[in-house]
């Protein structure tokens, strides 16, 4: 217990001064930096002036009315904030391979799949997790919900953003993993922005079942961002709930052995 506690510690350390350093390379540049956050900034506002506009013409979407729609889409704007700023959406594994630092990686005391995972962070993207968060905000003041189930729900709504995450960065890590294969796999990288940009809007939209089925096991879209919003206006729904964390379980245990059976498959810059 001892030893897995000092690991973890470890873990942390490395992870902070990861972003400390990422930081201070776009504080090299101060203006660079300032465009950067206004850049991610005005991205989110047109997400919000392009929901207004669709609800200017129709009072809900799927059931979903304009302020729990927002719910939605700032769930989503959280979890890709979060993927950005963390580990830049894993850009470490596609750039170290193709720059031959991918060995550097491997002979070091630590797993090398938190490694890469933690090799860069955009700090800009801060601002994208703070524009979300209030927007959550304004939609729950806007909601017609007692603040005493919203603090309730808020803590099925964490733990289902929780496993979200995890459920996006494994997605992630499977698609980065063939550039193991792919030097080049700009397409899969876009394949996954353009999938998970769908799960800023209610998964109810999809109206054909095949569609359904797809987006809830397939490529889990609806536990992304639609579910937490779900439990967290209308309470806790056990089915939805046990299905969101086996997901996550199930996607990290997948990625993490697609990623072993991927690093197998690595040809040393040295070789």
């Amino acid at each position: 217990m001892k030893l897995t506690a000092v690991k973890l510690k470890k873990c942390v350390k490395i992870w902070r001064l990861s972003l400390y350093n990422s930081l201070m390379q776009r504080m090299a540049y101060r203006f660079n930096f300032l465009l950067m956050c206004v850049g991610v900034f005005l991205q989110m506002i047109l997400t919000l002036i392009f929901i207004n506009v669709i609800f200017g013409f129709i009072d809900n979407l799927s059931g979903w009315t304009r302020e729990q729609a927002l719910i939605v889409v700032a769930s989503y704007m959280i979890i890709e904030g979060l993927m950005w700023a963390t580990c830049a959406y894993l850009a470490g594994i596609s750039r170290n391979i193709r720059m031959g630092t991918m060995d550097l990686i491997l002979i070091k005391p630590m797993d090398a799949q938190y490694l890469v995972s933690i090799w860069r962070g955009d700090p800009e993207d801060w601002v994208r997790v703070a524009t979300a968060l209030l927007v959550f905000i304004y939609a729950i003041v806007n909601l017609d919900i007692p603040l005493a189930v919203v603090l309730k729900n808020l803590i099925y709504y964490i733990i289902l953003m929780f496993n979200a995450y995890v459920i996006v960065y494994s997605i992630t890590l499977i698609l980065k993993s063939f550039s193991f294969w792919f030097v080049e796999a700009t397409s899969l990288n876009l394949f996954n922005q353009a999938v998970t940009r769908m799960s800023q809007y209610p998964t109810d939209i999809f109206a054909h079942k095949i569609a359904k089925i797809i987006f809830s096991t397939v490529i889990p879209l609806a536990f992304i961002a639609t579910v937490p919003a779900k439990i967290l206006i209308g309470g806790m729904n056990l089915y939805l709930f046990f299905s969101s964390c086996a997901l996550a379980i199930i996607f990290f245990y997948s990625s993490r052995k697609f990623w072993l059976f991927a690093l197998k498959h690595y040809s040393s810059a040295s070789s």
